[in-house]
């Protein structure tokens, strides 16, 4: 390509500050100099919220050089003037994907040999992630005289979300394309709370996919059968199940995940209720499945988990699954990027996952740690982000020890509110149907306490048990 088109381009952005053109250009579209001056219309549009005009620009490059550079290479682009502004963008476009392509085949060809599967995987996705950031994904602009008078139905979704009635009455529960952020501190209950909520979108009849970075897939498993058949989950994770207890976990599964009205799967357990045989049972079911129901619940156990896995696994179950409305990550500090742990990477996988709420038309759900002050770990950032945040606060000795209080925290489209929740610690179910509202925050700092205090008395019960 032509390098004259990225002067061009600079050219245009300055003499007609044209909002809409300048919303489709990105970074990766210029190089050399050309980059060094785009980044600085960037940069003013940052602080001024507004594009500079050619004499604004002149004054934030006041080194003669680059001025000159400005005058004799830019406005010699004026010859280009009948080129259109959409040309020009498809233009720049495809000389990135082509131009990035090419350089992520050479930087890999050599090694592919020694690479392992995933991480061939990993970086083809890592490679498609940034090609998807720089392109857009739909067309961005719309007239407003051409829109509904009135919402339709498919427009934007909300869900209950499996928390509390009050707040589902009030603010509609979750929506689609919202990311979602519940904050917590280490080892309070943040992970059985987002299953919940999980499990809660399944039963209204969605494929989820729970993405666990330190649970293995067992845990969540077990976890998922005690939240639906109100089994004692330390029975289950134990293997210390009664003969009624087992056949209502095989009921619990076969009435959630099978269709109910499939043969086979009344058959198997008319049997497994006269013979008790639960081996032949499992057996059965592993090599003669009845058909599943459409909404599925997919576990991904990955504790390496990165974004590129994140889109790779939603773009696969977006493709699979129509039902597919939803997708927890447990939890948000922990996913990997480019190996870093500081605020900026974190504020960097909030933001993507975002962005994948609204690619994938998904309720984007996470956990994240906060401080005794209430405040998010790590980046408070990341909330910058969320459609909706919640701070919960886990009982103390002096509270009642199955009630969890829960503090808006920020909400775009609704109002913020308190509440508590009713919590069944054997079995990790949140009692979404015993809920209050609250008039008071709760404060942090006092609910927590020491180290031991921290965590709900039946989740201290639980861990050391296990």
């Amino acid at each position: 390509m032509n390098i004259d088109l990225q002067k061009l381009t600079i050219k245009r952005l300055l003499s007609e500050q044209n909002h809409d053109f300048f919303t489709k250009l990105s970074p990766y579209f210029f190089s050399g100099a050309n980059s060094s001056l785009y980044n600085k219309v960037e940069s003013y549009y940052k602080a001024n919220l507004k594009i500079p005009s050619e004499e604004e620009f002149y004054l934030i490059n006041k080194d003669a050089s680059a001025q000159e550079y400005f005058e004799t290479q830019i406005v010699a682009s004026e010859k280009y003037a009948d080129i259109d502004n959409d040309f020009i963008i498809a233009q720049l476009q495809d000389h990135f994907v082509r131009e990035e392509t090419i350089s992520f085949l050479d930087s890999y060809i050599d090694q592919l040999e020694d690479l392992e599967k995933i991480e061939i995987v990993d970086k083809i996705q890592s490679h498609l992630l940034k090609l998807n950031s720089a392109l857009p994904t739909s067309d961005e602009l719309f007239d407003v005289a051409d829109l509904d008078f009135f919402p339709q139905a498919d427009d934007f979704k909300l869900y209950p979300s499996g928390l509390s009635a009050e707040y589902d009455a009030i603010n509609g529960g979750f929506g689609s394309q919202e990311l979602v952020l519940l904050g917590g501190r280490r080892g309070s209950g943040k992970s059985i709370i987002s299953l919940n909520c999980s499990v809660n979108r399944f039963l209204q009849g969605s494929t989820v996919a729970f993405f666990s970075i330190e649970m293995r897939y067992k845990e969540v498993h077990d976890r998922l059968l005690s939240i639906i058949s109100d089994v004692p989950f330390l029975d289950i994770y134990k293997n210390k199940l009664s003969e009624e207890q087992k056949l209502k976990l095989a009921k619990s599964k076969l009435d959630y995940f099978f269709d109910n009205q499939d043969q086979k799967a009344i058959d198997y357990y008319t049997q497994l209720e006269k013979d008790r045989d639960f081996s032949a049972f499992e057996q059965k079911m592993k090599f003669d499945k009845p058909e599943y129901k459409e909404n599925r619940f997919f576990i991904i156990d990955d504790a390496g988990l990165t974004l590129n896995r994140i889109d790779h696994y939603c773009n696969m179950f977006q493709a699979k699954y129509p039902r597919y409305t939803m997708a927890c990550v447990d939890y948000i500090n922990i996913i990997r990027h480019e190996d870093q742990k500081d605020w900026k990477s974190q504020i960097t996988i909030a933001e993507n996952l975002k962005l994948m709420s609204r690619k994938y038309d998904l309720t984007m759900f996470s956990p994240y740690q906060i401080d005794a002050g209430g405040e998010a770990r790590f980046a408070k950032g990341i909330l910058d982000s969320a459609d909706r945040s919640f701070n919960f606060f886990p009982p103390d000795e002096n509270n009642d020890p199955n009630r969890v209080a829960v503090h808006t925290t920020k909400i775009r489209n609704g109002r913020t509110m308190n509440f508590d929740i009713g919590m069944n610690w054997e079995c990790t179910k949140v009692v979404a149907s015993d809920s209050n509202l609250i008039n008071e925050k709760p404060f942090a700092a006092a609910r927590y306490g020491s180290e031991e205090d921290k965590q709900p008395k039946r989740t201290r019960e639980i861990e050391r048990d296990l």
